[in-house]
């Protein structure tokens, strides 16, 4: 398998330069390949938030190397980093992060607004990925009308809305039922066996993590472990 991201020698320190400097991540190297399942495990502290968001474009590592698709992501100004994340990644949070004026609809519209797909074009595309998710009666439903799980598949339906190579998921399962995260589970390794979606998962949970194809253990901002399944 060809690589996705690959990422040597991140370093990230807040407050770099000043008396109250903290490297969170001092120095590690982590690539994923199109295709993979990767989880990402570690308690609070360990690095693992900080990483992600590093993956997923939100913010800059203070030094290193990072390659998406062959893209030199250091290089990219703010703007080109904000087009380059609309287009590549797609990102599905525990406290889902839907707009909650609108309709689940508009909610998985909106990723293709931003990217100046045409109205007609990104609402056929929006119901029918909401179709796949299996939420085509509860569309024009606000998110305030919504189960925990059915809300989940709108932000995995999101995720999806400009077909991004990756997708980045953060704690997805955190805040539902055993029943209902292991619904969203089930979706995430259809998503990766039927469609070839590359997932990072990042969470706490080793039983969950067991699933994946790959275990990245982290403590203290370094990977410690990596297990491949």
């Amino acid at each position: 398998m060809s690589t996705l991201l690959d990422m040597r020698g991140i370093v990230k320190t807040f407050n770099a330069g000043t008396p109250s400097a903290i490297t969170v991540l001092p120095g590690i190297d982590f690539h994923v390949d199109y295709g993979e399942f990767v989880s990402v495990v570690g308690q609070s502290g360990s690095g693992k938030t900080t990483l992600m968001n590093i993956i997923g474009l939100l913010d800059r590592a203070t030094y290193g190397y990072y390659t998406f698709a062959g893209e030199n992501i250091p290089s990219l100004s703010d703007d080109e980093l904000a087009y380059y994340r609309s287009q590549n990644i797609g990102f599905i949070f525990q406290s889902f992060n839907l707009v909650g004026r609108i309709s689940a609809l508009k909610n998985v519209e909106m990723p293709m607004m931003y990217a100046g797909i045409n109205p007609r074009d990104r609402r056929e595309r929006a119901a029918h990925l909401l179709e796949q998710m299996g939420m085509a009666d509860r569309m024009n439903h606000s998110p305030a009308a919504l189960s925990g799980g059915q809300k989940q598949r709108v932000a995995i339906a999101r995720a999806l809305a400009n077909d991004p190579p990756l997708l980045l998921a953060d704690e997805p399962t955190g805040a539902l039922d055993s029943q209902t995260g292991r619904m969203v589970m089930d979706l995430f390794h259809e998503l990766n066996r039927e469609q070839g979606k590359t997932i990072v998962f990042i969470t706490h949970n080793p039983e969950l993590a067991a699933e994946t194809d790959r275990i990245v253990t982290m403590v203290d901002g370094r990977i410690t472990e990596e297990v491949s399944q």
